[in-house]
């Protein structure tokens, strides 16, 4: 109960007050911030990349950079203007990602097709990058564990099913929004547990 009184009070907080909070590393403030700026980094996002999917991931990652890099914000700004900026950037990696996929896909679909007219046949995906995928799958699986069971079930149903934020939330009978923190906080985990496997780069 006390506990449960003591995150009720930060909800009466400003913005500036919850964001000190959050630069001294504390978890609620700044999950009562992602709440707060939630829908607009989603609008910001979907706006860019055109992909709701696409979107909740810049979203993902806009809080994840940002609570890694709470430290930064000087304050110089509003804070949702310091989100906006980090979403953007997050989208226009996301479109410079798509675009060289394309690109790379149109360049193999090319070689394919040069190769079956002369006569050979060889499939688009190498040895090596099914066994790059396979082996992908297999730490995302694992990193699962490395994840609270508090937020373990929302990440498999999020990757394993591929259920959609209000699909999650009546499977687990639990708020949209706790939905979003609990995917923050598993992806985090899950994010750290990955580089040090070195499989992705540090942010």
């Amino acid at each position: 109960m006390q506990i449960t009184q003591q995150i009720r009070s930060f909800y009466s907080l400003s913005e500036p007050q919850l964001v000190q909070l959050a630069r001294e590393r504390n978890r609620t403030a700044f999950d009562i911030l992602v709440n707060h700026n939630y829908q607009r980094m989603n609008r910001t996002a979907l706006r860019m990349v055109r992909d709701s999917d696409d979107a909740e991931d810049v979203v993902q990652q806009t809080f994840l950079l940002a609570w890694q890099n709470i430290d930064r914000f000087r304050g110089d700004s509003a804070f949702s203007t310091w989100l906006t900026r980090i979403a953007m950037n997050e989208s226009l990696s996301v479109l410079r990602g798509r675009k060289r996929q394309t690109e790379e896909l149109n360049e193999e679909l090319t070689t394919q097709s040069e190769m079956d007219g002369a006569g050979f046949s060889t499939p688009l995906e190498s040895p090596e990058d099914r066994f790059l995928r396979k082996e992908t799958s297999r730490l995302l699986r694992e990193g699962l564990r490395f994840v609270k069971p508090a937020y373990r079930e929302t990440m498999r149903l999020r990757l394993d099913e591929d259920l959609s934020l209000e699909e999650i939330s009546q499977r687990l009978a639990i708020p949209v929004n706790t939905v979003k923190v609990h995917l923050f906080r598993g992806r985090q985990a899950m994010k750290t547990f990955l580089e040090e496997r070195q499989i992705v780069r540090a942010a």
